[in-house]
């Protein structure tokens, strides 16, 4: 505060009030004595004497006129120094007329009615006198009061003045302020603006090079894709061929098969053939041989007491050999019978666990294929959901830069067409006086060919004129962006800074 500095214009002010105030305490320590009042009209009173007149028409006594009080004159209100009241000329003291001395007998009538006639008159002019002085007073009231309301008008202004002094040093502030703070906001944007464009720039050369990256990725799993697929299509064709090699042993198998199963029943039938062969030889050695023992017996019926025993014992040899001859036999085709169903039944079990082995290897096979082809499919999948995924972030990545391209551009346009609004009010404006360092805001709305619908100051200058100015300058037409979506968005209806440099 030491080293503030005042201006001109406050320390006049400053005197002026110092000036009033002092003029104040001294019109309150002395107050004027009140005018004395108007001397009182003189009335002349006269006497009449009649000295044997001829018969005359009564004369009507003169009314003597009342005087009207004047209202006392209130003073002034100490408010300034009261300048010098008007010069009201006193009026003139009329002498009043010489008595009438009582005429003498021998004057006429005429003298004494220009006596009457003389009185009238003298009554008349003071009348006039007392009616022109109560006039001069109410002059002297209405200056006072004239000078009075003057008086306050004058203070009435200085105040007003010195209001919008202190406005216009508050507004000089404010403005001096919101610049510095426009000035900073302006720097941030632009230091904004310049890094997210240097952030698109960056995001599109990572997209680019992350697609250049994909590509080849994408290339080589195709490469990879394809070497499975033709290394799933040589198994598969390795396993067709094997399959085909399987069931032609299969075939060949089952014709061996067939042909041992027509072997075994081949060499069943002979077998049983040479049973029924050794049975009918067996029958007819028995015949022959009883037939041998009835020609014996025929022969040799005197030795049967002897030959009996023999003939027992030999028939008992015979049987026992017959019985063990048969009993071989039955224990041989026994044995053989069991051989070849052991055989039968080893080649059954053998071909039943080559062909249960065949089927286990072809379901291992099947089972191996498949799980190939599961594990193909799903690298498949995940080579495929991957390339997706990239081309969606890819796609994201392209939309970003492009509705940040389309954003920079948008903003570049409603900039560019503000600054032509800005130029055209510019160019339009007639400066009024003592009108620098001033700005206001003002609402615009417009149709879609520029024409102005309304223009207002929403944010004042704290000038009226300059306001007035700014709204005059907007115009009727304004130049408006081709774009229809950036004006409906954007310049339809907007406010911008009037600031005139």
């Amino acid at each position: 505060m030491a080293n503030q500095k005042f201006s001109k214009p406050f320390l006049l002010a400053l005197a002026f009030h110092l000036t009033l105030l002092g003029l104040f305490a001294l019109s309150a320590l002395y107050k004027p004595a009140p005018p004395p009042p108007p001397p009182e009209p003189e009335i002349i009173h006269a006497t009449m004497v009649e000295l044997n007149p001829p018969p005359v028409k009564p004369v009507p006594p003169i009314e003597k006129p009342i005087p009207t009080p004047s209202p006392p004159v209130e003073p002034p209100a100490p408010i300034a120094p009261e300048p010098p009241p008007p010069v009201v000329e006193e009026p003139k003291k009329i002498e009043p007329p010489k008595p009438v001395e009582p005429p003498k007998p021998k004057e006429d009538l005429a003298a004494k009615q220009a006596a009457i006639k003389a009185a009238e008159k003298t009554a008349e002019a003071l009348k006039q006198a007392t009616e022109k002085a109560e006039v001069k007073k109410l002059a002297m009231r209405e200056e006072a009061k004239k000078v009075d309301a003057e008086k306050a008008q004058a203070k009435k202004a200085e105040e007003v003045k010195e209001a919008k002094a202190e406005e216009a040093k508050k507004v000089a502030a404010e403005k001096t302020q919101k610049e510095a703070v426009a000035k900073a906001e302006k720097i941030a944007a632009e230091k904004a603006e310049a890094q997210k464009v240097e952030e698109a720039k960056k995001a599109i050369e990572h997209v680019k090079s992350k697609e250049a990256e994909d590509a080849k990725k994408a290339e080589r799993e195709k490469e990879a894709t394809e070497k499975a697929q033709a290394k799933k299509e040589a198994a598969e064709k390795e396993k067709a061929e094997k399959l085909a090699a399987e069931k032609a042993d299969a075939k060949e198998a089952k014709q061996a098969e067939a042909e041992a199963k027509k072997a075994a029943e081949k060499a069943e039938a002979k077998k049983a053939e040479a049973e029924a062969k050794k049975a009918a030889a067996k029958e007819t050695a028995e015949k022959e041989k009883a037939e041998k023992l009835a020609a014996e017996k025929a022969e040799a019926k005197k030795a049967e007491a002897e030959a009996k025993k023999m003939a027992e014992a030999e028939a008992k040899k015979e049987a026992a050999k017959k019985a063990e001859a048969e009993k071989l036999a039955n224990e041989k085709a026994q044995a053989a019978k069991a051989e070849a169903a052991a055989k039968q039944a080893a080649d059954k079990a053998a071909k039943e666990a080559a062909a249960k082995a065949d089927a286990d290897r072809a379901a291992n096979e099947k089972a191996r294929a498949d799980a190939l082809a599961k594990q193909a499919a799903e690298r498949d999948a995940a080579n495929q959901a991957r390339i997706e995924a990239a081309g969606q972030e890819a796609a994201a990545a392209n939309a970003k830069a492009a509705a940040a391209a389309a954003a920079n551009a948008q903003a570049e346009a409603k900039a560019k067409a503000m600054a032509e609004i800005k130029r055209t009010v510019n160019s339009r404006w007639v400066r009024p006086p003592e009108s620098a360092n001033l700005k206001c805001t003002i609402r615009v709305r417009l149709s879609a060919d520029g024409t102005v619908l309304d223009a207002t100051v929403v944010q004042s200058s704290g000038d009226d004129i300059f306001d007035r100015s700014a709204e005059n300058a907007v115009g009727s037409h304004l130049p408006v962006p081709s774009d229809k979506e950036l004006f409906a968005k954007e310049f339809k209806s907007f406010t911008f800074v009037f600031d005139p440099k």
